[in-house]
């Protein structure tokens, strides 16, 4: 059986609570997801986030916060690959201990070894069906899913199992993963085709060219995801009026932050806001 993960993520902006198991290919496009996410592969993979290579070693729990642009880049489609997604709006009601979401929020990125209590391959095919029974079997299924979730994020609280998102990794041409880690790192900025060709030493033509080659969206789609994600992230941690949120983040107009959020939110900053902070 092979699993899709391009036609799973595409236009979702949740996939709700959820978890599946599957064989995949790699991603062709750059994507996000308003939840927390974690995966566990007999095989290490290998992900591009904010434009910074991830390597997952084999039979190690993920997690990380699925709202910045991220990219599969690892053909497993002779394996089974273990998914689990939760809301963040889900995750942040768990009150989870240890500090880990703040972490997750800000771009860390936990890998944790699945040992016992934390072997998501075991369990994903019960809690898959029940969470599609409904009723008492979801309740139930949920209530396992927070216990798991809970334990994973006090195994994140030990030093150093919350890291930035960089590591070893490849398969995917140098200069287009340049590209999104500079729009990425510099996305409160004006940032202008020609400035993100400059880094590579491109045209800007051709830089647009091999960076949707690559990464399968444009350089102002991907900008406008890491904005995105960069609003959200202060709206959940700080204090910031909703448009002074906008202009932090990146955009030069209030209308475009609201159409840009609303249309990968599915609602406006403050009411986005108020149903996630405590």
């Amino acid at each position: 059986m092979s699993f899709d993960v391009d036609a799973h993520a595409h236009g979702a902006r949740s996939f709700g609570l959820s978890c599946w198991q599957g064989a995949t290919t790699a991603m062709t496009v750059a994507h996000r997801h308003d939840d927390l996410e974690l995966n566990l592969s007999p095989g290490g993979l290998d992900y591009l986030v904010d434009g910074r290579a991830v390597h997952i070693p084999p039979r190690t729990l993920a997690l990380f916060w699925a709202a910045r642009p991220h990219q599969l880049l690892t053909d497993a489609s002779r394996g089974l690959v273990s998914w689990l997604t939760v809301p963040l709006g889900t995750a942040l009601g768990w009150r989870l201990p240890g500090g880990m979401v703040p972490r997750l929020l800000a771009g860390g990125f936990a890998l944790l070894p699945a040992g016992p209590g934390l072997d998501l391959e075991g369990r994903v095919g019960v809690w898959a069906a029940e969470l599609a029974a409904g009723g008492e079997a979801r309740r139930a299924a949920s209530a396992e899913i927070e216990g798991f979730v809970r334990r994973a994020a006090l195994a994140a609280s030990e030093p150093g199992a919350v890291e930035s998102a960089v590591a070893a990794g490849g398969g995917l041409r140098p200069d287009a993963a340049a590209m999104a880690a500079w729009i990425s790192e510099h996305a409160d900025e004006e940032v202008r085709v020609d400035d993100v060709a400059r880094q590579v030493h491109l045209a800007p033509q051709h830089a647009m060219t091999v960076f949707r080659r690559a990464l399968g969206i444009t350089i102002g789609e991907y900008l406008a995801q890491c904005r995105v994600a960069r609003a959200q992230h202060l709206l959940l941690t700080t204090d910031l009026a909703a448009p002074d949120v906008g202009h932090a983040a990146g955009f030069r107009s209030q209308s475009q932050f609201y159409a840009r959020f609303r249309e990968r939110c599915g609602e406006a900053p403050a009411a986005y806001r108020r149903r996630l902070r405590p």
